[in-house]
């Protein structure tokens, strides 16, 4: 087997597993000791026939980010780390409903009740903060349970 079937083989294998950018796939070639010429070739190629798509490597970050909670500053992060940004990632970003997910992990974590003492609410900003949350999401929150919109 010729080394462009090899890389083919790989890519497709992945693939099948789940999404990748393309990003992922030249690393993980890279990392299996493909030259740099089959490498753009073999990506190229795939993401041609549509079998490889960023569009739907973003979706699918997002949709999995978002089911295990994580804010949009989280997955843009997380989309960064895999050579992803532009506004294509803001467009699918805004598709999801950020506030009712941030209410139903506070709610998860801490219950119905705004933060009370200083503590408290260093606590719970730390880490809805580092769930991806945004500071001005949080605080709009919290002026809703504080007045039981919520």
């Amino acid at each position: 087997m010729d080394t462009l079937t090899k890389a083919r083989d790989a890519c497709a294998i992945w693939l099948a597993m789940r999404e990748h950018s393309r990003a992922e796939l030249v690393h993980k070639l890279k990392g299996k000791g493909f030259d740099e010429g089959v490498i753009q070739e073999v990506v190229e190629e795939f993401t041609e026939e549509g079998l490889q798509s960023e569009s739907r490597f973003v979706e699918s970050c997002i949709r999995s980010h978002y089911a295990k909670g994580h804010g949009a500053e989280h997955i843009r992060h997380e989309l960064g780390q895999h050579g992803i940004q532009g506004e294509e990632i803001n467009q699918c970003l805004s598709a999801y409903d950020w506030d009712g997910l941030l209410a139903k992990v506070h709610h998860k974590k801490y219950g119905d009740g705004s933060p009370v003492t200083p503590k408290d609410y260093a606590n719970r900003l730390r880490f809805l903060s580092q769930r991806g949350f945004e500071q001005d999401r949080i605080q709009a929150l919290w002026r809703r349970l504080r007045r039981g919109e919520d």
